[in-house]
């Protein structure tokens, strides 16, 4: 339990520093919609193009084939990682800490809550919600892991080979999705 609940502080301190530190950035750079229209939709259309390209790279991730070389050195490493982190509260927080490194999904969300123009109160505690939700694949097996610690392992194993089968399909079709949406918006509020 301790391992599980420092693995969660490490990504909730990660997510919430770059949902906080970019919904500042974005407040004082002024690429906000009610800054700048079109500085708001430059960030949009960068967005947009880094998702669209998250989704090409991961969609081809998804065909590649289990015996790559570079994959056996990275799986190296992680497994290595995962042995610290697996014997080490503080081995277990800097996972947390790396894994939740921005992504330009989440940065996408943050973006969407400097543009709704409400007040800093209500834009803090949507990027804490955001946060919430983004960590919902730790907090949800932490909670299970107090209340229910004997029925989590096999439920764990189910969905972990759910989601090795299918996790790049999935960021594919979620950052195309995403991107698709951006440039949309982007495009739309430039012309």
């Amino acid at each position: 339990r301790r391992l599980v609940f420092a693995f969660l502080a490490g990504a909730a301190v990660t997510v919430g520093s770059i949902g906080l530190g970019g919904l500042f950035l974005l407040t004082a750079s002024g690429a906000t919609q009610q800054d700048s229209r079109s500085a708001s939709a430059s960030v949009d259309l960068v967005l947009g193009i880094a998702l669209v390209a998250l989704a090409f790279w991961a969609w081809r991730r998804r065909q590649r084939p289990p015996n790559d070389q570079e994959d056996g050195a990275r799986e190296s490493r992680i497994t290595t990682m995962s042995h610290r982190a697996a014997a080490s509260v503080r081995w277990a927080f800097v996972p947390g800490l790396l894994m939740y490194l921005g992504s330009p999904l989440y940065v996408a969300a943050i973006k969407a809550v400097a543009d709704s123009g409400g007040s800093t109160a209500s834009q803090v505690l949507a990027v804490l919600i955001c946060a919430l939700c983004v960590l919902l694949f730790v907090e949800i097996p932490a909670l299970v892991l107090l209340v229910r610690p004997d029925g989590l392992k096999a439920k764990l194993e189910r969905f972990t080979g759910w989601l090795s089968a299918n996790s790049w399909a999935l960021v594919a079709l979620l950052a195309a999705a995403a991107g698709a949406w951006l440039l949309g918006t982007a495009i739309a509020a430039l012309s």
